[in-house]
């Protein structure tokens, strides 16, 4: 009887073992990134606040933005400095010996989540768009963690956004994505792999 006995906790506590649930330090994900990509060079780099992350957009022409995406109140001052750096960009050129990269500006910002959540990745591009409806002047296609991710997109510098569930601008499309958009909708939610801005 001792033996059953013995046998029964030792499946109770392998049972039990196999059953306890992780503690809440374990199952917490990772901190959102806030990453930036050159549509010019290619390169990526990712930091830990959007702050870092807008003040390289902008080569440190705008260094207030909060660590985490702001409300709608900060959105609009955010706007502003942003529209203003772009602005500066265009009337200067790339005078004083300034190279192309430093030269460029925000030209889409997206998020993970609905309403400007998680994780953000904004991309920078030679120059202002030039409005034409559909006529895509420049694209860009994520890196591989950052497909079907995105859930909202923010367009600057006169840019209007299309989004691409393939590489180099190939699939169906949606668009234009003209303002701020907490949300893309069904059809391209977490679908999205390349951009393109007319």
């Amino acid at each position: 009887m001792r033996k059953a006995t013995a046998l029964a906790g030792v499946a109770t506590l392998g049972i039990s073992g196999l059953l306890s649930v992780p503690s809440a330090e374990s199952a917490a994900p990772p901190s959102a990134q806030h990453c930036v990509g050159s549509f010019s060079s290619g390169a990526q780099q990712c930091f830990a606040t959007f702050t870092e992350a807008i003040s390289t957009a902008t080569h440190g022409a705008v260094t207030s933005a909060p660590a985490q995406v702001p409300d709608a109140a900060g959105k609009a001052a955010l706007d502003r400095q942003i529209q203003q750096a772009a602005g500066q960009k265009s009337a200067l050129g790339n005078r004083a010996g300034r190279d192309a990269a430093a030269g460029e500006v925000i030209q889409g910002t997206f998020f993970d989540n609905r309403d400007f959540g998680g994780g953000s990745f904004t991309v920078t591009g030679a120059g202002l768009c030039d409005g034409s409806d559909g006529v895509i002047n420049y694209e860009f296609t994520f890196p591989g963690d950052w497909f079907n991710r995105i859930s909202s997109v923010q367009p600057w510098a006169s840019c209007k956004i299309w989004l691409y569930p393939d590489a180099n601008l190939t699939g169906d499309r949606d668009g234009p994505f003209t303002e701020n958009t907490g949300w893309i909708g069904t059809f391209m939610d977490d679908r999205t792999d390349s951009v393109g801005f007319s």
